[in-house]
């Protein structure tokens, strides 16, 4: 399958939520087309070093800003995970030769739910109490990261992972040494005014 790719120093995931400021020309013909056509693109990473050959597909969900020359504020949702066989410039535009990665089973619930509750305990400890029911729906791995910053390593970690159970494993972890820092989640006087 093709599909158009846009390099840049992120990594999508499936369900991640990202804003992107388009300013670009190439870009924004591929925006408006993606909107006008209701297609998807690709997010691959790219540093100044390298590039991933494994990317999520991202749909655009909102326009949130249009400037008077053309750039716009989107807010994209990531979708399926892809590996580029080949990538090739087309009307300046970087394109790929793609094949989406085969969905992961769902986890058992008993290996789930404890990852789930992890994730709620960390979004409780840092105030986050609103829409606790949206939270406690989720079902999937990737869905657990929408509210936590990692780097782009361990993201292209988990999305190179192509078994819920092992990013549950990894996930585990990392959950299990941020709620073991009680002290993070303290509050601090010196930063009150």
């Amino acid at each position: 399958m093709k599909l158009k790719l846009f390099p840049l120093n992120l990594v999508a995931l499936p369900y991640k939520i990202i804003p992107l400021h388009i300013f670009e020309e190439r870009y924004k013909k591929m925006i408006k087309d993606c909107i006008d056509k209701k297609k998807e693109f690709g997010i691959i990473y790219q540093n100044k070093d390298t590039q991933s050959k494994i990317g999520c597909s991202v749909s655009i969900e909102k326009i949130i800003n249009t400037y008077a020359d053309g750039r716009m504020d989107v807010v994209v949702k990531g979708s399926k995970i892809f590996k580029v066989q080949r990538q090739y410039l087309k009307q300046d535009l970087v394109m790929g030769d793609i094949v989406f990665m085969p969905e992961s089973e769902p986890l058992d619930k008993n290996i789930f739910n404890p990852l789930l509750d992890k994730y709620i305990k960390l979004l409780l400890a840092v105030g986050l109490k609103d829409n606790l029911d949206r939270h406690l729906a989720k079902t999937k791995t990737f869905e657990l990261l929408e509210m936590i910053q990692t780097s782009h390593d361990f993201e292209l970690e988990l999305l190179r992972l192509n078994s819920e159970e092992k990013r549950s494993e990894i996930l585990n972890r990392f959950f299990t040494s941020i709620l073991e820092q009680s002290n993070l989640f303290k509050s601090n006087e010196r930063y009150q005014s």
